[in-house]
């Protein structure tokens, strides 16, 4: 009976030992063979299970010796201490799980970082562009006022000595009339070698009979016309076209002028300008300059009748009711892409004199002088 109650009690101590334990103890382990499971701490107690190599169990407790207690699947059983091993797979997911994730805020917080510095730049360049833009406007502004005080001044002074030129020839021919008049009355013409205290019976001169004439600048150009759109020969020009291109500026013409309409392509600089269609086009007629290759243009224009040419030269001019302009308006011939497709441009432009031969009123100006026209 004692022996009996020996045992129970080792069992009794046993069981408390390993319950102590299992709070305890809470470790994952790998078999590194396969392992038999027994009932007992020992080789002499009955196998009640494998485990297969590299299965991962729960160690219990592993006071027994030689010997630890482990939970495998739903059931516990003893297997040796020495074919288990630590499972550091766990705590190696979980240290690469936390690097990935301290990567990923470091990231974030490099992007919010990245994110501020472009948008403070974004806005530094905005308000750079702005302040750019705003001189750039206002130093426009201050050459346009300056072009056109000068534009203003020229024409004074272009008014103020065609003024002057018509008085002194109006002076003149009134000095010419009364000159002709003095030697109808008198028949001769006053020796001004002649003292006035004296006199002499010697015959006086007759005056030749004076005429007064206008001077014909263009009596030696030769006078051309030509069909409605051609290019007057005496600019030996050769226009440049854009076939893929299906543009055009149209040109309408009143009944009191003819014009020769140049078609000039805006360069970087004025210098580099550059006049791609000469045409002529005469009075009430229409005339379209299709195929224009892209970029912006002006036109420079002039009106009147009598086309002529000066022989070896490539200059023209009319030589009536002549007027000369360069248009204000800029013509956009660049191609526009939208949604629906490719929005090729294209213009009208009518032109005329008034009834008197001018633009606007008496008192207009050529805009520029026939030499600059054709320069162009």
């Amino acid at each position: 009976m004692k022996s009996i109650f020996t045992f129970i009690l080792l069992l009794v101590i046993g069981s408390s030992t390993a319950t102590a334990q299992i709070q305890t103890l809470e470790r994952y382990l790998l078999s590194t063979a396969k392992l038999e499971l027994r009932s007992g701490p020992g080789a002499n107690y009955n196998i009640i299970g494998e485990i297969p190599q590299g299965t991962q169990v729960y160690v219990i407790t592993s006071g027994y010796g030689e010997w630890s207690t482990v939970q495998y699947k739903n059931g516990n059983g003893f297997v040796l201490t020495n074919l288990l091993k630590e499972d550091n797979s766990l705590a190696e997911k979980e240290r690469k799980l936390k690097e990935a994730q301290d990567k990923i805020k470091a990231a974030q917080l490099a992007a919010q970082q990245a994110i501020a510095v472009a948008k403070e730049n974004a806005r530094k360049a905005i308000a750079e562009a702005e302040r750019l833009e705003k001189l750039a406007q206002e130093q426009a502004q201050t050459q346009v006022k300056l072009t056109e005080r000068e534009l203003l001044l020229a024409k004074q002074d272009l008014n103020a000595a065609e003024k002057r030129r018509l008085a002194e020839l109006q002076a003149t021919e009134e000095a010419l009339r009364k000159n002709q008049g003095n030697v109808a009355q008198s028949g001769t013409v006053p020796d001004k070698s002649t003292s006035n205290a004296g006199s002499s019976n010697k015959p006086k001169a007759k005056a030749a009979p004076t005429n007064v004439t206008r001077e014909n600048n263009y009596s030696s150009w030769t006078k051309k016309t030509y069909k409605n759109g051609a290019t007057p020969k005496s600019f030996n020009f050769k226009g440049k076209y854009e076939y893929k291109l299906d543009n055009y500026l149209k040109i309408e013409v009143g009944k009191n002028t003819d014009v020769v309409v140049k078609l000039v392509k805006q360069g970087k600089t004025p210098s580099d300008d550059e006049t791609v269609r000469i045409v002529y086009i005469n009075s009430n007629q229409t005339q379209f300059i299709r195929n224009i290759p892209e970029g912006e243009y002006y036109c420079v224009i002039a009106y009147g009748k009598d086309w002529r040419e000066e022989a070896g030269t490539n200059n023209g001019t009319f030589t009536k009711n002549a007027l000369y302009e360069r248009g204000k308006d800029v013509l956009n011939f660049y191609t526009i892409k939208t949604s629906d497709g490719i929005n090729v441009p294209s213009y009208s432009l009518s032109l005329d004199l008034l009834p008197n031969g001018t633009l606007q009123d008496e008192n207009y100006s050529d805009d520029i002088s026939p030499s600059a026209f054709n320069k162009f």
